[in-house]
């Protein structure tokens, strides 16, 4: 009798724990599912050289932090990003994101944790000579609560930024 009750026990606290766990994973995937497509009007804006969108504080976090793809390089403030990405967008046309796909990221818990990981080939013109480019891009956007970007991280090939493709 003690086995059942042992069983009876184990399984009810298995199954409770499932059901918060699954909760908790369906919760997390609601708030992806918003910074998704915080992340696509962010990534909008850069695309249309909006800058007065992409730099507002609609999209960034007061404290956000860049991690560029350099090898080596530290993460940088809100200030250096802005400078950084500034220059993109003087000197690439017709910037897009081909090919975009956004997938959840995971905590330390390998459960999705509301932020995303987001995936493309950014193509565009090189602004002085019109000439094609091409960069295969991967990035981690971190949001805080408020649902605004707090830390960017993206790796990227930066010899690509000065190929140029017929």
């Amino acid at each position: 009798m003690k086995k059942i009750i042992f069983c009876a026990f184990a399984f009810a606290l298995l199954v409770g724990c499932q059901e918060n766990n699954q909760t908790s994973v369906n919760s997390k995937m609601s708030i992806f599912k918003k910074n998704t497509e915080t992340t696509k009007a962010w990534l909008g804006a850069f695309m249309q050289n909006d800058s007065t969108a992409f730099f507002s504080d609609k999209y960034m976090s007061e404290d956000f932090i860049w991690s560029p793809p350099a090898v080596g390089m530290d993460s940088l403030p809100k200030a250096e990003w802005k400078k950084a990405f500034r220059a993109f967008m003087v000197n690439y046309d017709n910037k897009k994101l081909t090919n975009p796909q956004y997938y959840a990221a995971l905590g330390e818990d390998n459960l999705p944790d509301g932020n995303v990981r987001a995936y493309g080939t950014w193509t565009s013109n090189f602004a002085a000579t019109g000439k094609k480019s091409m960069l295969k891009w991967y990035a981690v956007l971190q949001f805080n609560e408020d649902g605004k970007l707090a830390h960017y991280m993206e790796w990227y090939d930066s010899a690509d930024l000065s190929k140029e493709f017929d």
